[in-house]
């Protein structure tokens, strides 16, 4: 017997060798029975142990691929781009995205599928490739493509696959991440345009990072500055710059730090010395949110357009065959002078020559000896005065002189001696020997005028005195020689009532298009009829109004006179040509200008763009902020703007930059001469040519011939207007005018 059986038995108490007895029989029975039910017991214990812990199992099992199918999910969402699985034979086992309108196909049209079911040549060979790529190197490979997405648009996309260590039923895995690069590769190409253009840009480019210091400029920076762009990198704006001068003061960098934007004429020197002029337009940038600032700076060489400048300002301000200042530069000298006068305790003096039986000389010897005649009289005159005096050629054979800081009376009579003694002597001209002498008024100032026009108008009263004396003589202004304190206060009175009664009215002068003939706006003239005196001249009553202060209420009467009358043209059923209207200098610098004209058009429902202002320059630089702020005003109307009679003022060509203009009128008094003057035509040619470079139209004025007509239309001048194509007429003669062009244009 077994050892083992042996133990048992004797545990249950029963001797192995003999035969147990009834009692003990029946005892062991029920120890095997115990057993057996014990066995039964812990078998269903465990069979019960080992089913709950595999649905434990299953249940963790399904929780945990719920929580991965989600964690998978939720990265798919959060990442832009399509993710691809693959297997070696290109077959797609699963696809994440979260945006399925982007697949070329649905989701359940791509899993289980190959390359072949879903691309077509050349694609198909281009991911077949790609495929096989990644499998012979077990590296990431990588493509760019282009296809079209969900909604049918052609997008760019960029592939990357690489070979995963998982192995699906046995064959070799992908992993494909796909991205739309289109607006990328776009932004590329946009930027790579630019870096061109500003490479080759004629204007010069700079950066700087917010020490001031360049950090990039593009090649015109070294032909406007003359310094190689990379010897400036990582230094000041003086680099730029020779010695003791400076590309922008600091006055630039505060509205730069303020108001984000500068722009101005700079003139500085170059390394080599040389000197040029800028124009800068500068920006303050914040590249992103948490970036500190740059600024770009834009230069403009405008050296050779201030050469140009100043010439046609030479031109425009002296006098062709003298060389002497003329009447423009002489009234702008003059006005100077009063103003220094004023406020000093020194007298100035104006003297008015005019040559006594020059037009006798003139005409007997011919034009080129009177010129030659009057050449010699201007350096004659000019050795006679001091560097500091004012001799000016008025036109024709008049001479004008300045002189300041008289203290003694008598030092204007020596002068005024020397002066005549000087024409005494004879003037040597060719094979001619001629003979003149000068009369010659004088007035006083401050003491005969406040203003240039009153101290010429009384110079010039004093030189005809001077002439009825018999010539060769001077005379002084004297109050008995003008018109009385009454009639003065007679005018203004005058004009006030006028104003309040019906005595003004507008007339209109026709302007043309020269290349069509067509009319094609007017200008609108102040008239004043007075009771008892007849038509009152506006260079009489024009000045009358403005020391008076009544300019701004007649310029008011007449913008409100033209609205009327556009509104009537327009019930009458004629189509209202533009309207030019002269804006006073005082209107100019208000600041209500903008909201009483916005005002005036919005009641009477008048199109802004029918009206337009003429302005002079000079106002633009005594009040250019407020002028600068009218001038934008009135143009975002619509209002169109022309400097009138330019090339007689203060003309500059950073004003034709800064201000938002549409045309120059040309002055008549270049226009009179143009067939006898060569500088007048030299001076008109240039505004024209100055004009377009500009965008801007010419209107000449004061047209008077054909000759003259010719002329301006081959020189390329765009509008005429003058006696020649239409004096000043009254509203109804324009309808007549508009409504014969409306007919000839229909064909009537």
């Amino acid at each position: 017997m077994h050892r083992l059986l042996k133990r048992q038995l004797k545990k249950l108490g029963l001797d192995a060798e003999r035969v147990p007895d009834q009692e003990q029989w029946q005892r062991f029975l029920s120890l095997v029975d115990e057993a057996y039910a014990q066995s039964d017991q812990d078998r269903y214990t465990l069979e019960r142990s080992l089913s709950i812990s595999s649905e434990e199992m299953q249940a963790l099992y399904q929780r945990l691929k719920s929580s991965s199918e989600a964690r998978m999910s939720a990265i798919a969402k959060a990442f832009p781009d399509m993710i691809f699985f693959q297997d070696e034979e290109g077959r797609y086992l699963d696809v994440l995205t979260s945006r399925p309108e982007e697949l070329y196909v649905p989701p359940e049209k791509i899993i289980g599928r190959t390359m072949e079911d879903i691309f077509d040549e050349p694609l198909l060979g281009l991911f077949r490739k790609l495929l096989a790529d990644a499998l012979n190197s077990g590296r990431l490979q990588q493509i760019e493509y282009q296809m079209p997405n969900g909604k049918g648009e052609l997008r760019m996309y960029e592939a990357r696959m690489v070979p995963m260590e998982f192995r699906d039923e046995g064959k070799r895995s992908l992993l494909t991440v796909v991205r739309d690069v289109t607006d990328i590769r776009r932004e590329e190409t946009r930027g790579r345009l630019v870096a061109k253009a500003v490479s080759a840009a004629r204007e010069g480019i700079v950066i700087l990072n917010e020490k001031k210091h360049i950090v990039s400029a593009n090649p015109a920076v070294e032909s406007i500055c003359q310094v190689a762009v990379t010897e400036i990198l990582g230094k000041g704006l003086s680099v730029l710059c020779g010695a003791e001068t400076q590309l922008l003061e600091d006055a630039a960098w505060r509205i730069l730090d303020t108001q984000g934007r500068w722009h101005g004429e700079v003139q500085i020197c170059r390394v080599d010395g040389t000197p040029v002029s800028l124009w800068l337009n500068v920006d303050r940038v914040n590249p992103e949110s948490d970036m500190p600032p740059h600024y770009v700076i834009l230069l403009n060489d405008i050296t050779e357009l201030h050469a140009s400048r100043q010439e046609l300002e030479r031109l425009a301000t002296h006098d062709y065959l003298t060389g002497l200042p003329n009447r423009i530069l002489f009234q702008d000298r003059l006005e100077q002078a009063l103003a220094r006068t004023q406020r000093s305790t020194c007298s100035g003096a104006l003297f008015f020559m005019d040559l006594d039986r020059f037009k006798i000389i003139n005409d007997s010897l011919g034009h080129q000896v009177g010129d030659r005649l009057l050449q010699a009289v201007a350096n004659r005159l000019s050795a006679h005065i001091r560097p500091a005096d004012t001799l000016a050629r008025m036109g024709g054979d008049e001479f004008t002189l300045i002189v300041e800081d008289l203290r003694r009376p008598e030092d204007i009579v020596q002068l005024l001696e020397k002066l005549q003694e000087a024409f005494r002597r004879p003037f040597r001209v060719g094979q001619h020997e001629l003979r003149t002498t000068a009369s010659i008024g004088v007035s006083i100032f401050p003491r005969d005028g406040r203003t240039t026009d009153e101290l010429i108008k009384n110079a010039d009263t004093a030189m005809y005195a001077a002439k009825e004396s018999g010539r060769d003589q001077y005379r002084f202004f004297t109050e008995r020689l003008t018109l009385s304190a009454y009639s003065y206060f007679d005018t203004e009175q005058g004009l006030h009532k006028a104003l309040a009664g019906d005595e003004f009215y507008l007339v209109y002068q026709p302007q043309y298009e020269l290349s069509s003939g067509q009319l094609v706006g007017v200008e609108a003239l102040l008239r004043w009829h007075r009771p008892g005196q007849g038509l009152i001249s506006p260079s009489t009553f024009i000045p009358m109004a403005e020391m008076a202060g009544l300019i701004a209420p007649l310029g008011a009467w007449v913008r409100e006179a033209v609205c009327k009358q556009i509104v009537a043209w327009q019930e009458a059923g004629v189509l209202p040509p533009k309207v030019a209207i002269n804006l006073s200098s005082r209107e100019l610098v208000k600041p209500g200008l903008n909201a009483s004209v916005a005002s005036l058009l919005a009641r009477y429902r008048v199109s802004a763009e029918l009206i337009e202002f003429e302005i002079t320059e000079s106002v633009i630089i005594e009040r250019g902020d407020v002028a600068y702020q009218n001038l934008f005003g009135l143009t975002e109307m619509g209002i169109e703007l022309a400097i009138d009679d330019f090339g007689t003022g203060h003309s500059s060509l950073v004003n034709l930059k800064r201000f938002p203009l549409a045309s120059l009128k040309i002055d008549r008094s270049f226009v009179r001469d143009l067939l006898v003057d060569e500088n007048d035509e030299a001076i008109v040619r240039a505004t024209i040519v100055l004009a377009r470079s500009f965008g801007m139209k010419t209107v000449a004025e004061g047209v008077e011939n054909h000759q003259q007509l010719a002329f301006l239309r081959e020189a390329g001048c765009d509008r005429v207007q003058g006696f020649v194509c239409g004096k000043p007429m009254s509203a109804a003669g324009i309808a007549r005018l508009l409504e014969k062009a409306a007919a000839a244009g229909s064909g009537e």
